[in-house]
């Protein structure tokens, strides 16, 4: 009989079990820390269930377990496990802070409803909470837009990225964004993919487009330099199985010539 899988948190790295190749921890193998947890619960994966523990920061873990960050986890385990320890994650963080009612002020507890919290006073319920961000690819003439964020490990470059506003569309949200940055105007907008990414909460969508008008001027305060880049003239890039990463490669994948 197959044994459950556990996602396991200590601070922000997940638990691994250090196999030949580290891999998720089975129920057997992390008994000691479950019952050490701070906080503990099921996860609903669709078409399997999981489980999800949060161990204390101080608690020494076992020599056979290894700590390791989610992009890391991603890099090595590949997109599902990356995409199913970023749901863990988030709902673990948020469980963290969920204690009470921000209509009423009394306590929460567990619901029945899937992940929520209600208020053992009014009833109100609380879900994990989402932010919408965008992120673009624009081309311009077979080159790519790449912007360096102040955040950025010296050297990196990416695609330009944002959190929707209230009352905005994605679509909106994309130019203004663009604009904002960079000080460009785009067309042709068009639906990439969609990507969860749990630093903390968040739900990238991403978008390609095209430059409409106006040369790059970048704002100084997110954006400290940016630039046009072929295909074969990349910078340092995101790495692993973040979605900006698929949208350059999407980008290099079309304008190289087949062999080269």
């Amino acid at each position: 009989m197959d044994e459950d899988i556990w996602y396991i948190f200590k601070g922000d790295e997940l638990l691994l079990y250090s196999a030949s190749i580290p891999r998720l921890p089975h129920s057997s193998e992390v008994a000691p820390l479950v019952s050490s947890s701070v906080r503990s619960g099921k996860l609903s994966l669709g078409y399997r269930e999981a489980f999800w523990a949060e161990v204390p920061s101080d608690l020494l873990i076992p020599s056979k377990m290894v700590p390791m960050g989610l992009r890391e986890v991603g890099a090595l385990l590949g997109e599902e496990v990356f995409a199913e320890a970023g749901r863990a994650f988030q709902i673990m963080n948020w469980y963290r802070r969920a204690f009470f009612c921000v209509s009423c002020g009394a306590p929460l507890r567990d619901s029945s409803d899937d992940h929520a919290r209600e208020c053992i006073s009014c009833g109100s319920i609380f879900y994990p909470p989402i932010s919408p961000a965008v992120i673009v690819a624009v081309e311009r003439d077979g080159k790519i837009l790449l912007a360096r964020n102040v955040r950025f490990p010296p050297g990196r470059y990416s695609v330009i990225a944002g959190f929707v506003e209230p009352g905005e569309s994605l679509e909106e949200a994309v130019r203004r964004e663009v604009r904002e940055e960079v000080s460009l105007e785009i067309r042709d907008l068009q639906y990439f993919g969609s990507q969860s990414w749990p630093f903390p909460h968040s739900l990238m969508v991403g978008f390609t487009a095209h430059w409409a008008s106006g040369e790059i001027r970048v704002d100084g305060k997110e954006i400290e330099d940016a630039g046009w880049f072929a295909p074969d003239e990349m910078p340092d890039l995101p790495q692993g199985v973040s979605i900006s990463r698929k949208l350059i490669e999407h980008f290099r994948s079309v304008h190289t010539p087949h062999g080269g």
